[in-house]
């Protein structure tokens, strides 16, 4: 909850009871990262060439995130089997996913 909004150009506050929106409370780092992910349109490789990182670190984002907003993904593992088929991601890396999932 918050108290009091105040602008800070001309002063002027209100107060009462307001509640914050589940996306204003996430941190920083990942309020930015969401956006990416809206900006990309959700497209991962997309993201990895943006933030120069891989998929697996990628995906490990958009589990904190989804634990940040108490989420569950929707469960599937054939997109991990078709990202491979279609070259989007390497064997290794779908491993590292799957071991992720046990977990």
């Amino acid at each position: 909850m918050i108290g009091e909004l105040k602008c800070s150009s001309c002063g002027i506050a209100v107060k009462g009871d307001f509640e914050i929106c589940e996306f204003c409370r996430l941190p920083k780092e990942q309020h930015e990262f969401l956006r990416l992910y809206l900006r990309c349109e959700g497209n991962i490789r997309k993201i990895e060439k943006v933030l120069n990182i891989s998929y697996p670190t990628v995906k490990a984002r958009i589990e904190e995130l989804l634990k940040s907003l108490k989420l569950s993904p929707i469960e599937d593992d054939t997109d991990v089997y078709d990202a491979i088929a279609q070259g989007k991601m390497t064997v290794d890396e779908a491993v590292e996913i799957l071991k992720q999932k046990k977990k």
